[in-house]
């Protein structure tokens, strides 16, 4: 089984996480959640060194602690960002991103969270961004087989 890391930024009710565990199960992924609240740079570290072929599942201002984290361990997995906050000192380090990034955003055109997910799909060569019509988050805890099938493409594009 893979590792599946999901490093959110808000709190998962126990029902959701429970379909989503088990719908990663059946496709072959072992899922660990990281607490909210928890989600630091210094924890996300050790992830990339100990799995370095893992999934991490993050959001908001997580993301950037993910990024630095592949970046630092050369992580060969993947991560999935949802509705990531800009961090300017980051831009340099945005082209080392070596681990497949998969963004997704649910805010309309021009909006300021759309217009953030947009300044790291540009700056990590390979990256792709999927625009979602409703709560991003909601709908990949909710439905994870369409998670699934994005992953599925993106690693056997590898």
């Amino acid at each position: 089984m893979r590792m599946f890391f999901v490093a959110l930024h808000i709190r998962l009710d126990e029902s959701t996480v429970q379909h989503f565990s088990q719908r990663m199960a059946s496709s072959g992924f072992n899922v660990t959640y990281l607490e909210e609240g928890k989600v630091h740079a210094k924890e996300l570290e050790k992830i990339p060194d100990l799995y370095p072929d893992c999934i991490i599942l993050t959001s908001g201002p997580s993301v950037s602690a993910a990024l630095v984290a592949s970046v630092k361990s050369r992580h060969s997995g993947a991560i999935i960002a949802i509705n990531p906050v800009w961090k300017e000192d980051l831009k340099p380090l945005l082209s080392s991103v070596e681990a497949s990034v998969i963004i997704f955003t649910d805010e309309p055109d021009l909006s300021s969270t759309r217009m953030q997910a947009m300044k790291y799909h540009d700056r990590i060569a390979g990256s792709r961004i999927h625009y979602l019509k409703s709560d991003a988050m909601k709908t990949l805890l909710s439905h994870p087989e369409r998670l699934i099938r994005v992953l599925e493409d993106v690693l056997d594009a590898r």
